[in-house]
């Protein structure tokens, strides 16, 4: 028996498990933040779920919605906090996968990143609301625009809502990342769908149908389709 030589190897395993989201410190953090997000919005989101109820069956919601501040301003707080628990969810599952997005070995800066990436998206929808609604073709009065302009906040409300349950029964059977990932796609999809929908019954009022789709492809698809394609090209 030889007890001078060394058995163990002398290099380094070609293949090393790369750390998973996880296993990242930072990670931990911002889940507990999200729960916190989540407590303290409860009671706003039961006062809130009648009007998103009115939205998802029917135009006239969202204007509903608009025509009282106090329910106005309450929406546009929870949909500003439930755009963290989109952002760590984009994050852990990589919806949105573009090259220029950091690692997730530096979790703040992707974060911010994404932030910056939401916020480009909203700023980029209100400018060109900003042009096709001032260009007073048609007679829209202020909780109209505002309608059209803030509309799409109820339905990332009930996107995210669903996201997060889908999520918990999703996880608890242990579901693959890409079937997670695909079905926040689906739910994402469907509820902008759904948005583009309502928002046409409201012009539908003042447009003919045409006038409506172009209007519509000025207002939401043009912005969704630029930050889709950023993510693609870049």
């Amino acid at each position: 028996m030889d007890f001078g030589t060394l058995h163990l190897p002398v290099e380094r395993p070609a293949a090393i498990e790369a750390a998973g989201w996880a296993d990242i410190p930072a990670h931990t953090w911002m889940l507990l933040g999200c729960a916190v997000i989540i407590l303290f919005l409860l009671p706003g989101i039961y006062k809130l779920f009648p009007a998103l109820t009115g939205c998802l069956v029917r135009g006239r919601g969202n204007i509903e919605v608009e025509h009282s501040v106090s329910v106005a301003r309450l929406r546009n707080t929870c949909a500003r906090l439930l755009s963290v628990e989109f952002m760590v969810a984009a994050d852990r599952y990589c919806l949105y996968d573009a090259g220029f997005i950091a690692p997730w070995s530096e979790p703040w800066l992707r974060l911010v990143e994404l932030a910056a990436l939401l916020v480009a998206f909203n700023s980029l929808r209100l400018i060109m609301h900003a042009l096709l609604l001032g260009l007073r073709k048609v007679r829209l009065n202020f909780e109209i625009r505002l309608a059209l302009r803030h509309g799409i906040y109820n339905y990332f409300i009930c996107f995210v809502l669903w996201m997060l349950i889908s999520l918990c029964v999703l996880v608890a059977f242990r579901a693959p990342d890409d079937v997670i990932r695909w079905c926040i796609w689906a739910e994402l999809g469907i509820l902008w769908l759904l948005s583009l929908v309502r928002e046409g019954q409201i012009l539908r009022t003042f447009c003919n149908g045409l006038t409506t789709f172009l209007y519509l492809c000025g207002l939401e698809i043009i912005p969704a389709a630029a930050f889709v394609a950023a993510g693609l090209v870049l």
